[in-house]
């Protein structure tokens, strides 16, 4: 922020004395006329508040306006900025005649970043890029009494300081909430530029997800990272729901936290029945990644810290670190059947009964409706991290006999190989599109680390469960690698696929909390590092939302 103060004009004021001599002369008396007090008038200055303002790049044509009513726009008679240049800079000026101190203090500066199409008078252009990115309009926002640079960032504060805390303890506790440096909230250009093939976390990703849960409309939040909080159930995350006697249930439940700087912890809890009995807890748990300190069983024993607030973080299996935000819709006083209708529209973000008939559940649910504060949350998700896992340890197991990464290469040699019947390949899954299967097939190799992979794209049936008409296609690499200790194989030079990851393969010794205690292979992935495929949606029931449709189906 640069603070500039110009002396305008000094307005005199003094004590006027009227002095009347006594007609007829002689000694008479000198009358004097009392004298009046008055207001001095407001010194008058001009204070000049300069900055930038930004998203991922300096805007370019925004407004900043000194919001002096808290009215959240630009009213006509409030201190306001030219257009911002192509650096994002504005500069405001007030006079301090017409604005008093404590009311410049308690206001904010604050922007609409307006959709629109290049040129119009209601578009922000980002001075990178022809026209603006947001799809609907929102506020940013500095933090009262400041100028500076204005960002998602520091309207995040703005909004924890608008609930009550200090600006310093606003500051920490978003940091915290978003794991940034303190001091990125206020410029974080010097992060490597954002880049929609390769999703990193840093404070502009960051800022990033905060421009777009505004977007989104929702309510920014600063949580008090190191307030205590008391163990309660958390939303509907799954619900499979066949019959009473056929389900499965997973919600995000929250722990103890004690106060303190200790992370909030959150429970993936899981529990279901198959043919009328409670499932073992442990079948409901599939997954394993390859952490750090190698392979690790996620279960229910692994609580997934997260950092409370709007944008939030959380960690699970201590490797898949995501940020993410969620809109609430209130739904009460509808009926379950008609809200669970609904999610079926979009099965990228439904998750009751998602691609399972919800007949049953319909018929369950009757005409029962949602109480008070029930709602569904739309929480958006960005995941962070490329960990490689394996999505279901008892099915994507290759049995007893394959233990080394270079038995799988020598069962698929391009020697036996025939494309008219579809036989000789190995599936890495869908290909270029949902009908399409990638396939390989490798050198005569099966000794060595890495080799020539040769690739190829048959059709899929509707089910996904038989192939056809394979063609060759590219000529590319396998290569075995360690990774935390651990071996895979990976593939390189094929087409990109419609997954959200590449398929591999990899050799797990043994994994704690499981009945695998020996060598063995493992069909795996590796989530994919760009933009479309790391943002994933889900509609959630709130915890209020939830019992009542637990209580209603009786489980």
């Amino acid at each position: 922020m640069f603070l500039r103060v110009k002396a305008l004009s000094f307005a005199l004021s003094g004590t006027a004395v009227l002095v009347l001599s006594a007609c007829g002369g002689g000694d008479g008396d000198v009358a004097t006329t009392p004298e009046t007090p008055t207001t001095p008038a407001p010194v008058s200055s001009s204070v000049m508040l300069t900055g930038t303002v930004v998203v991922d790049q300096p805007i370019q044509n925004a407004v900043v306006c000194m919001d002096l009513n808290a009215s959240k726009t630009c009213d006509a008679d409030e201190p306001t900025s030219a257009g911002t240049g192509s650096d994002g800079g504005y500069s405001i000026t007030y006079d301090s005649a017409k604005v008093a101190a404590a009311q410049a203090a308690s206001a904010s500066l604050v922007v609409a970043i307006a959709p629109g199409t290049a040129g119009a008078a209601t578009n922000l252009a980002a001075a990178a890029s022809p026209v603006v990115k947001a799809a609907q309009s929102y506020l940013l926002r500095q933090v009262p009494g400041k100028g500076g640079q204005i960002n998602p960032l520091t309207t995040l504060v703005a909004a924890g300081m608008a609930k009550g805390m200090s600006e310093s303890v606003a500051r920490a506790n978003v940091a915290v909430q978003l794991a940034i440096n303190e001091a990125k909230i206020d410029n974080y250009q010097d992060d490597p530029a954002f880049d929609p093939a390769l999703v990193q976390d840093n404070a502009r990703m960051m800022a990033k997800v905060t421009a777009a849960a505004l977007e989104a409309g929702a309510t920014l939040n600063v949580g008090d990272q190191t307030e205590a909080i008391s163990a309660a159930a958390g939303d509907l995350a799954t619900l499979r729901y066949l019959d009473a006697a056929n389900y499965y249930v997973r919600t995000l439940n929250y722990q103890d936290k004690p106060a303190g700087p200790a992370p909030l912890l959150v429970t993936d809890a899981r529990r279901g029945r198959t043919g009328g009995f409670g499932t073992p807890s442990t079948s409901l748990y599939t997954s394993a990644y390859l952490s750090s300190a190698g392979w690790i069983y996620c279960n229910a024993d692994m609580a997934i810290p997260a950092t409370s607030g709007t944008p939030s973080r959380s960690t699970s299996c201590n490797t898949q670190r995501s940020v993410g935000f969620s809109v609430a819709s209130d739904v009460s006083g509808q009926t379950m059947a008609a809200v669970v209708t609904d999610m079926q529209a979009d099965p990228t973000s439904n998750v009751i009964n998602n691609g399972v008939s919800t007949s049953e559940l319909l018929t369950a649910l009757g005409s029962a409706a949602f109480p008070a504060d029930a709602s569904v949350k739309s929480r958006t998700n960005f995941s962070l991290a490329r960990p490689i896992s394996i999505s279901n340890i008892n099915t994507d197991i290759w049995g007893a006999s394959i233990t080394k990464l270079e038995q799988v290469v020598a069962l698929y040699p391009r020697s036996k190989v025939n494309v008219a019947a579809s036989t000789g390949t190995l599936s890495l899954g869908l290909g270029t599109s949902a009908s399409k299967s990638l396939r390989v097939a490798f050198d005569d190799a099966t000794t060595a680390t890495t080799g020539t992979a040769y690739y190829y794209e048959c059709d899929l049936n509707e089910a996904q469960t038989a192939i056809s008409n394979c063609s060759a296609t590219q000529t590319g690499t396998w290569n075995i690698d360690t990774v935390n200790g651990a071996r895979v194989l990976r593939f390189a030079g094929h087409t990109e696929t419609v997954m959200s990851y590449t398929r591999m393969f990899a050799e797990v010794n043994g994994l704690g909390g499981t009945s695998i205690n020996s060598p063995r292979v493992f069909t795996a992935r590796e989530a994919k590092g760009s933009l479309s495929f790391s943002q994933s949606s889900a509609k959630r029931l709130n915890a209020v939302a939830w019992d009542a449709m637990r209580t209603t189906l009786g489980l």
